[in-house]
């Protein structure tokens, strides 16, 4: 839809929520991102939003509704631009509750923007919805009627199997996409394909059908096999705690293991409920049911997820690589500038860029989300005593070059000699 109406010179603002990262998970980047969609296509806009900021220069610290006005509903407004502003995956936003007060606060006021949002229909939305005037709820399945897709997606991905396995799946499906896409997945991977499917047609009392089959598919995944089970799980522990999606690639620099192929091998196991095209490529979960199943004690059992142990890792892992970078003696290189930066870019390469960059803009954060504060103190000690000034140096004469995130002062308060971690 959203191409269409670009394809048909429509001003077309997008936003989209997921859990997945820190960015997409809450509201902070939703106004200024919607109104950079918008300024790229239109310049006068561009130049209302350039005022705003340049006028309002602690722009980032005002409300969001504030925000709201001065980058997206103002410039529209003043413009009297025909705009449509798409919205996806309201349900995954954590702070929603503001949003969709502004949204309903600011409708009249700029009567030539047309809104579209997408999510499930939790009970806080439905009740927002029911409040205000003028919006319209439907089901997808409201408005597509009946549809073969699933079934044409079974039968495609099945066509080697027989017709009657085909229509087993299809059954069992019952119209569900995630669990038809899991099913294939298990059932092409099986080497006794009548038995699998036997298991993901048994019934399962007081459970649902897609915590059944991430079970089955969790199952198959650790073969039962406790050493097998305990990667997985620190695996997903990482996963689910990231701040930003990484790669495979990614993932391997800033994983406790040395071995290089353990994480490789894990994410290839873990194949029907994850999602990622290659190496480099960024890696997500299925859906965010799969996520919702890990962190529920309940739900999962033995695959329960505690995201404290991930930020631990992920924390004892980026102070590694932040002391390693650091350490890097670059005394020898003197004043020539060109052979240094030479020096560094292999280093970058070495060490694996986004891993780096990673490390530095969230070894703090999950320092403050760990599980055992105490026992990275002597690792965070270490780091600030021997690596601090170096990594400084270094990141400061990046920062205009890469993107190594905030501040320094957003990372460690520096004052008197006294150091004072932010958590």
């Amino acid at each position: 839809m959203v191409e269409k109406w670009v394809k048909d010179g429509r001003l077309v603002g997008r936003f989209f929520f997921s859990r997945d990262t820190t960015e997409t998970i809450s509201t902070r980047e939703f106004c200024s991102t919607v109104s950079t969609t918008f300024a790229s296509k239109d310049h006068d806009l561009k130049r209302h939003i350039d005022e705003f900021k340049e006028q309002q220069l602690d722009w980032k610290q005002l409300s969001f509704e504030q925000q709201y006005e001065g980058l997206v509903a103002g410039p529209l407004r003043v413009l009297n631009r025909r705009a449509i502003l798409t919205i996806d995956a309201l349900d995954e936003c954590e702070d929603r509750i503001e949003l969709m007060k502004t949204l309903r606060d600011m409708q009249s006021s700029i009567p030539l923007l047309r809104t579209l949002i997408t999510g499930r229909p939790e009970a806080d939305i439905k009740q927002w919805v029911m409040k205000v005037d003028g919006i319209r709820m439907a089901s997808f399945r409201e408005l597509e009627g009946h549809n073969q897709d699933v079934e044409n997606y079974i039968r495609s991905r099945l066509e080697d199997k027989p017709s009657d396995i085909q229509q087993r799946v299809i059954r069992r499906a019952e119209g569900l996409f995630i669990w038809a896409r899991i099913a294939c997945d298990l059932l092409s991977q099986a080497l006794d394909i009548n038995s699998r499917l036997e298991e993901l047609e048994r019934p399962s009392e007081g459970v649902s059908k897609l915590d059944s089959i991430y079970r089955v598919a969790l199952k198959q995944a650790t073969q039962d096999d406790e050493p097998s089970r305990q990667i997985i799980i620190l695996v997903l522990q990482m996963l689910l705690a990231m701040r930003t999606q990484l790669s495979i690639a990614d993932l391997v620099e800033i994983s406790p293991w040395s071995e290089k192929d353990v994480v490789q091998r894990t994410i290839a196991r873990l194949g029907s409920l994850l999602i990622s095209q290659g190496p480099n490529d960024p890696i997500r979960l299925l859906h965010i049911t799969f996520r919702e199943f890990l962190t529920s004690r309940e739900r999962a059992g033995k695959y329960f997820i505690q995201l404290r142990f991930g930020h631990y890792t992920l924390a004892r892992e980026s102070l590694r690589i932040l002391g390693h970078y650091s350490s890097s003696d670059i005394n020898s290189f003197g004043g020539h500038s060109e052979r240094w930066c030479i020096q560094f870019d292999e280093t970058l390469i070495n060490l694996g860029f986004r891993s780096l960059e990673y490390a530095s803009n969230s070894w703090a954060h999950h320092c403050a989300e760990s599980c055992v504060r105490l026992a990275l103190n002597p690792l965070i000690l270490e780091f600030t005593n021997n690596g601090l000034r170096t990594w400084i140096s270094r990141i400061t004469q990046l920062h205009s070059v890469y993107s190594f995130g905030p501040p320094i002062k957003d990372v460690l308060l520096l004052s008197h000699g006294n150091m004072v971690i932010p958590f």
